[in-house]
């Protein structure tokens, strides 16, 4: 024999009626109870004994509980995995054994709720707070079915306040309490809810996301941003109903990005500009900027002075939005960073494709071309589509692991980027998954340009989901297919190559990937034309020699630019250093003895080189401390800066 003892005055028969059984017979209180009860079993005896209530159930035998007990476990794991209609038949027939089984039939509630039979949903609960009173998850799903399902606000308040009477301890009863009261307006409780439910329970994806809604509707969406990336530093749910959380979490990242990327486009473009000119400074040459709109297959192109034998560097980007537009642009100076520091070490190499390396690719895929004309396409259309699938994939070699240094760098040195390269970069994931789903490509690409080119697609995920530690989840979408494995070994070599990274590796890194995916031969490497030069320049002129702290000046000129621009607006500053960066691009000597400029900015003085240039490093540490103008100052202008403080107390 099995007995429930429930105290009379905590029945609930009906939540919506509630009835004091303490204050009727105890005759009548028997048949509600009996009425009630019916669910357990046909033949429920009830007795009462000082005010509580005896619910006495016939028991089955030792081995039939035995066996129901394992096939809970086993509707437990099917839940999980979100089996739910074979969790369903094993929750029951644990509730025909033990049907005092409180969370066999809560669980059965909670399948039923994830198939959508809201009503039996909320029968079943019933039951399990008739069978237990104080078990807070019935009220918790409980409130839940009233929030989310019936809009019946007051309702759900009241099971979840019912349930913290009962366990105000509860971190998902308090996450729901608190999301109901967000959703009532009231955010101050909502706040207090949800960060008294994290400190309970610190892995709860759940309480994060609700959090960061609240954040982001009071218009705290940086500090929105922090509570999801928190999120994603937690070990993940295995539960698969978690799965629209993280899901959720993830699509409210990207919106809280894209607008404030959005807000700070201007913003971002004046840094940018900024750097153009430290970088102008550094190279030695002009860059252009422009918006291209003919620009059809990529977003934005960079075209390197030295590569093309021109004056200056040219950008060109095509209008996307605005939230992506800073991005595309840094991107782009990223790249003459890079070339321009492989330049210095003489490691630059031009990748280049030819007649001899373009026939040996169009060979490669002969059987599909054949394939192409059995299939009835006209000449001219296999053509056009077996050339630019060929010259696609021969950029997207070169340029995989070298977009991966250049966003590296971007994300380490620029994080008043961060939102706009999250929206780019997600843009891009979606542009380059087509490849991987839509149909119709697959059927008009080569085999093995199709398999190169989703492999690198899949490392390149892999990096993002690197660069953003688990905000992102990319890769996911390649898991099933035998890409994934190929695709996390590219990034993996990448990512050991990175440890030990000197400018100019990112051509070795192209030479690895395109040996694994037999692509060496579709490209050649031209030696930039710095290195033939390099002996016949080395006697010219020392003033392209690298600037240094061991020259006992600069400590001197660096004092003297913290002086100069004490009280100066970032105006003013600005004005100083973009004339010095204007010098630079014709070259600044700082060797010649004697050798004197002149600035506007003070037009009754003469200065040297190095005065110059470390007015101009000075003024981009206090204008903005992110750009890197390519001077080794430091040591001297941190022992100008606190002598600088010094003087002022």
């Amino acid at each position: 024999m099995f007995i429930i003892t429930i105290p009379l005055k905590h029945i609930i028969l009906d939540p919506a009626k509630p009835v004091d059984l303490s204050a009727v017979s105890e005759q009548d209180a028997i048949e509600l109870i009996k009425k009630s009860y019916g669910f357990l079993s046909s033949d429920v005896d009830v007795s009462i004994q000082n005010g509580i209530a005896f619910i006495k159930l016939q028991e089955q035998r030792d081995e039939k509980i035995s066996e129901a007990l394992k096939l809970f476990q086993k509707g437990v794991r099917d839940a999980q995995q979100g089996s739910y209609e074979k969790a369903i038949k094993y929750f029951e027939k644990v509730i025909e054994t033990i049907p005092q089984h409180i969370d066999a039939r809560r669980n059965l509630a909670m399948a039923h709720l994830e198939e959508g039979n809201i009503q039996k949903a909320k029968e079943l609960l019933h039951e399990c707070i008739k069978i237990d009173p104080t078990n807070v998850w019935s009220f918790v799903l409980l409130g839940n079915i009233a929030t989310k399902h019936e809009r019946a606000f007051e309702v759900a308040a009241f099971y979840y306040e019912k349930g913290l009477t009962i366990n105000p301890d509860d971190n998902i009863l308090l996450n729901n309490f608190a999301a109901l009261r967000m959703e009532m307006g009231n955010i101050d409780q909502a706040r207090e809810l949800f960060e008294k439910a994290l400190k309970i329970d610190s892995n709860y994806p759940n309480t994060y996301y609700g959090l960061a809604l609240l954040h982001r509707i009071t218009n705290s969406p940086e500090m929105a941003l922090k509570i999801l990336e928190q999120l994603f530093m937690q070990p993940s749910s295995v539960d698969i109903r978690s799965t629209p959380v993280y899901s959720n979490a993830r699509n409210l990242y990207l919106e809280i990005c894209t607008e404030l990327a959005r807000k700070e486009s201007g913003d971002m473009m004046h840094g940018i500009m900024t750097r153009k000119m430290a970088l102008e400074a550094t190279t030695g040459c002009p860059i252009s900027i422009a918006e291209d709109n003919t620009l059809e297959y990529i977003s934005a192109v960079s075209q390197m002075a030295w590569k093309h034998n021109r004056d200056e560097h040219r950008i060109r980007y095509r209008m996307r939005s605005e939230a992506m537009t800073p991005h595309l642009v840094a991107h782009e100076l990223e790249h003459i960073v890079l070339e321009h520091e492989a330049r210095q070490l003489a490691r630059n190499r031009f990748f280049t494709t030819t007649a001899k390396t373009r026939e040996y690719a169009i060979e490669s895929i002969a059987d599909h071309i054949a394939k192409l004309q059995r299939q009835g396409y006209a000449e001219e259309s296999i053509s056009n589509i077996i050339l630019k699938l060929t010259h696609g994939l021969s950029n997207q070699i070169f340029n995989c692991p070298l977009d991966m240094v250049v966003e590296q760098n971007i994300y380490s040195k620029y994080p008043d980027l961060r939102h706009s390269q999250f929206a780019s970069l997600h843009q891009m994931h979606l542009e380059a998954l087509q490849t991987f789903t839509n149909q119709e490509i697959k059927k008009l690409t080569p085999p093995s340009i199709f398999r190169a080119s989703v492999t690198l697609n899949c490392a390149y995920a892999f990096f993002i989901d690197h660069l953003y530690q688990g905000v992102s989840d990319y890769a996911a979408a390649y898991r099933t297919s035998a890409y994934f494995s190929h695709g996390k070994n590219l990034f993996d070599i990448w990512k050991k190559r990175m440890e030990n990274f000197t400018p100019g590796d990112e051509y070795e890194i192209v030479d690895e990937y395109a040996s694994i995916l037999k692509l060496r031969p579709w490209y050649e490497w031209q030696l930039d034309p710095v290195h033939l030069n390099k002996e016949s320049n080395a006697d010219k002129s020392t003033s392209s020699a690298p600037l240094t702290t061991d020259k006992p000046e600069a400590y001197t000129f660096c004092l003297d630019a913290l002086r100069r621009f004490k009280g100066k607006s970032r105006d003013e500053i600005f004005t100083v250093i973009s004339e010095i960066s204007i010098l630079g691009m014709n070259g600044i000597d700082h060797t010649t003895t004697g050798k004197t400029y002149t600035l506007k900015a003070y037009p009754n003085e003469a200065f040297s080189g190095i005065h110059l240039l470390c007015l101009m490093y000075v003024g981009f540490k206090i204008y903005d401390s992110s750009v890197n103008c390519g001077l080794d100052f430091a040591a001297a202008y941190e022992m100008a800066l606190a002598a600088h403080k010094e003087i002022l107390h």
